[in-house]
């Protein structure tokens, strides 16, 4: 009996999916079974037909899995990768909050200490089109002091080098003098312990004769680079400085000037020479030193006060001075510490005495005029007591949130109300400790777990009795611009408007959001392994920076770099850009401080993240504005707007490399000339020519510099 001959098709089952696999097979029944001409679906050989490619494609989906999904480099699904990083104890995180400064405007002048803004006070963005609102939220209650009278006002004797405490006197109008006899180098402050104000009333007893300049505290020392850069032989630099002072006389200003590569700085009074203003310094530890502007940021952390009417005429008359709140996108008024009394500071700071003679003054008044408070607001919203169930005694239960976009490490859980303790997984905790883990699923929903009863305490049953504190709602882009955050959901009752004079920063997508965040999650969850929570050296400092999480569960930092020993001997000179390459407040370094050198009269005491005697000392990254004009030969359209987009992505301090896990530029990077007009030819293929006229060459970064676009003008021409 002759043997059936099976000839197998020629194609590879393994390597196709459902369309492929079902044309393969067609195709073999078309060259084998030709008189089957009919290939409607309801032909019943065509369904087998799709039924089998069917089991193909299932199988190979399988094997895929199995392929894929086995290991942590090769895996692509968000949930594989989950589960596989909680193996060593790594959760991937929610989204992160941004945060912001939100100024508000007293409804009137309060004359008893008063509670202004509560605790959790929500404030939002507008409604615009399909645009959603982002709430933000308050975490302390915000006490001021009574404003109809000033906190502090002190004279100050350059001299001397000595405080006069005259509050009471001007509080009063008692005749009191703030410096005796006027010098250059003398200053009068203006304090209040919590607001701020836009008008000052003034009234003079003995007028004087001097030239003075009115300065609010801002507290940064890099605003500028100088203008022109002079080697003057015997180890000295002079700094012209135009830019920062403009062209009148600012002799005494106090300035700090930086080498950008190094970060070395020398802090020196500035000199006026009758028409220009300017520093000089050694050679900040140069052997040959760089005559290139660009190479050096100067700054002072006392600022002036722009757009400023003074009624007073340089103290000589009653009167009131008058500004403009220094709240804005680039200018900051900041609390600082002056003769141990830390708060809002105006001061008058005398730069030339015409006449050695004394300045009787009476009353000081800041309260004719507006008054404002100032509170960091962090993303999302609070849920207070929600019931997550009830506890059976039984091992390993679980119990979900009801809101999802669950803010990582935001959560407090209480078990008939007491508090438990939140860790990354049970293989440290003992039989009677009371702690339970928290898993991300889908939409960032939370689930709380808690343990088999051997590692950690299983809840005693009972009614409703756990329940959970928590913030949610992070999962739309919180970087909002400036002045948008202007609607009181609260409802306060002593302010009038509210606004953010900066932009928020600091919000990141969740982990695994998309294919580039999975892909850096891969690298951040064994590299977690690593640090675990306590910084070595200055790159573990670098990636705890990168994982922290403050109280209200915000990550604000994006990236950040260490300079060992960058302010003497054990210390750590951390530089940090916030999640949307801005610039981070004075709160969020002071935090991120705390959390490194710990704080032992916090209640409870702060830990130490930061190994033995050393101190880290958190710093904004300096921005390297880049101006970029070109002009290009291209077909018909290709617009500038397209060119400046591409370029906008490249040039800034968070762009990745292709690989979507590297960043693109690092600290004291060089840009190339020819990188930039390669960026401009990947616009569009229509482009021919590109002629890159600024930068005229190569940009070198300082040490402690990362790029931001500036100015792009693109004159295109028809190829």
């Amino acid at each position: 009996m002759a043997s059936t001959v099976v000839t197998i098709p020629s194609f590879e089952f393994s390597a196709f999916y459902y369309p492929q696999i079902l044309e393969a097979l067609i195709l073999y029944k078309r060259r084998n079974v030709p008189e089957l001409t009919d290939e409607s679906e309801f032909e019943p050989f065509i369904q087998i037909l799709r039924a089998q490619a069917l089991v193909g494609h299932l199988n190979n989906v399988l094997i895929d899995l199995v392929a894929n999904e086995s290991t942590l480099p090769t895996a692509q699904l968000p949930e594989t990768v989950r589960n596989m990083l909680r193996l060593i104890g790594y959760e991937l995180r929610s989204a992160t909050p941004s945060q912001v400064e939100v100024v508000h405007k007293l409804a009137a002048v309060r004359n008893v200490q008063t509670d202004l803004i509560r605790s959790g006070s929500q404030f939002a963005t507008k409604r615009s089109g399909d645009d959603p609102i982002i709430f933000f939220e308050t975490s302390e209650l915000l006490t001021i002091e009574r404003t109809d009278q000033l906190g502090v006002v002190y004279g100050y004797d350059a001299s001397a080098d000595s405080y006069a405490d005259v509050t009471s006197y001007a509080n009063a109008g008692t005749t009191w003098h703030p410096f005796t006899p006027t010098a250059a180098g003398d200053m009068l402050y203006i304090g209040h312990a919590d607001v701020m104000w836009n008008k000052i009333g003034v009234e003079v007893a003995t007028p004087g004769e001097v030239l003075g300049i009115w300065e609010y505290y801002d507290g940064d020392w890099s605003d500028e680079r100088p203008d022109d850069v002079e080697d003057l032989g015997g180890g000295t630099l002079r700094f012209t400085l135009t830019s920062l002072l403009g062209t009148q006389n600012r002799n005494g200003t106090r300035v700090r000037v930086t080498l950008n590569s190094t970060g070395a700085h020398e802090e020196v009074t500035v000199v006026w020479n009758g028409v220009l203003n300017y520093a000089i310094t050694g050679l900040l530890g140069q052997t040959t030193p760089s005559l290139t502007e660009a190479d050096y940021s100067v700054g002072s952390d006392w600022q002036e006060v722009t757009e400023l009417s003074d009624g007073t005429a340089e103290l000589t008359q009653d009167g009131d001075v008058e500004f403009t709140l220094p709240q804005t996108e680039t200018r900051n008024w900041s609390k600082t510490t002056v003769n141990g009394f830390e708060g809002y500071f105006i001061r008058y700071r005398v730069i030339a005495a015409i006449a050695s003679t004394q300045i009787d003054l009476r009353r000081i008044r800041i309260d004719t005029g507006d008054q404002f408070a100032l509170t960091p607001a962090t993303q999302g919203r609070t849920v207070l007591g929600e019931v997550l169930g009830s506890s059976t005694g039984a091992p390993n239960q679980r119990f979900e949130t009801a809101k999802n976009y669950f803010i990582w490490d935001s959560e407090t859980i209480y078990v008939d109300g007491t508090e438990w303790i939140r860790v990354d997984n049970f293989l440290s905790s003992l039989v009677n400790d009371r702690h339970y883990v928290v898993e991300l699923g889908e939409d960032d929903k939370a689930t709380i777990v808690f343990s088999d009863g051997n590692a950690g305490q299983i809840p005693p049953i009972g009614q409703g009795n756990v329940t959970a504190d928590y913030r949610w709602g992070a999962n739309e882009d919180g970087n909002v611009g400036a002045n948008t955050v202007v609607v009181d959901k609260s409802g306060q009752n002593y302010i009038n408007t509210s606004w953010n004079p900066r932009q928020a920063t600091g919000w990141t997508e969740a982990q695994a959001a998309n294919e580039t965040s999975l892909e850096q999650a891969k690298i951040a969850g064994p590299a977690s392994l690593r640090t675990r929570d306590v910084a070595l050296n200055g790159d573990d400092a670098a990636e705890l920076a990168v994982s922290f999480i403050d109280d209200d569960g915000a990550s604000p930092f994006s990236r950040a770099f260490a300079v060992e020993e960058g302010y003497g001997p054990k210390t750590i000179k951390l530089i940090v850009v916030v999640s949307g390459g801005g610039q981070a407040t004075a709160i969020q370094l002071a935090t991120l401080d705390t959390y490194f050198n710990g704080d032992k009269t916090a209640t409870p005491p702060k830990r130490k993240h930061i190994i033995a005697n050393q101190e880290v000392t958190s710093i904004n990254y300096t921005p390297r504005v880049i101006d970029i004009e070109a002009e290009v030969e291209a077909g018909p359209g290709v617009t500038s707007a397209a060119i400046a987009n591409q370029l906008s992505r490249i040039v800034q301090p968070e762009a990745l490399k292709p690989d979507g896990i590297n960043w693109l530029w690092e600290f004291g990077d060089e840009i190339a000339h020819s990188f930039l007009e390669h960026q401009i030819f990947e616009t569009d293929q229509l482009i021919s020519k590109v002629t890159l006229t600024e930068p005229a060459g190569d940009v070198q970064l300082g040490g402690e510099e990362l790029p931001t676009i500036g100015t792009i003008t693109i004159t295109l021409v028809e190829a």
